[in-house]
């Protein structure tokens, strides 16, 4: 019988110093890109809602909604891998940083749960005005009101999205912060 004897990492060991240093490396990768992404989701989201959104309340829904389904699609596309990518290098900080497993994991919840916004509050708009912008008939006899009321709705719902990845990166912002200071 083989015994395995497991001897813990400590940086006075010169063998373990190459480990740490390595770990270190992946752990402020996993940081930095898991903090980076989020912000940059959140503020993708914030600028949809109050830049773009609202340029659209005015024009036709021959026209706005086209565009909405454009930058719906884009948004899938994009944000919903960037999302997952950010999440799971918040849950991986949290795996290898035991000092900051909450608020890492707290950064990975938050972040993930725009999947899970978008499909039980968003949903029904998403599907009225995506289906609103793919058929011509239903574009030319749908209220205008109709259209921009759906528009509004998004807005505010995409802002709430945004402020789950904001809280996550905000999570992530103050573990990094506690351990620098």
């Amino acid at each position: 019988m083989f015994r395995t004897w497991v001897h813990p990492i400590t940086p006075d060991n010169p063998k373990h110093r190459d480990k740490l240093s390595g770990m270190d490396t992946l752990v402020s990768t996993t940081q930095a890109l898991g903090l980076t992404s989020t912000l940059i989701l959140s503020g993708i989201n914030f600028g949809a809602s109050l830049l773009t959104l609202p340029i659209l309340y005015t024009r036709d829904p021959s026209i706005s909604t086209p565009i909405f389904h454009e930058l719906y699609t884009r948004g899938a596309v994009s944000l919903v891998p960037l999302g997952i990518f950010s999440a799971a290098c918040s849950a991986l900080t949290a795996y290898l940083v035991p000092s900051q497993r909450q608020l890492w994991a707290t950064a990975a919840v938050a972040t993930a749960s725009q999947t899970p916004w978008t499909l039980l509050v968003m949903k029904g708009t998403n599907d009225r005005l995506n289906g609103i912008a793919g058929d011509k008939v239903e574009q030319q006899k749908v209220d205008k009101e109709e259209v921009v009321g759906l528009l509004k709705s998004w807005t505010w719902m995409n802002v709430g999205r945004g402020l789950l990845a904001l809280g996550g990166g905000m999570a992530g912002l103050w573990a990094v912060m506690e351990h620098n200071i």
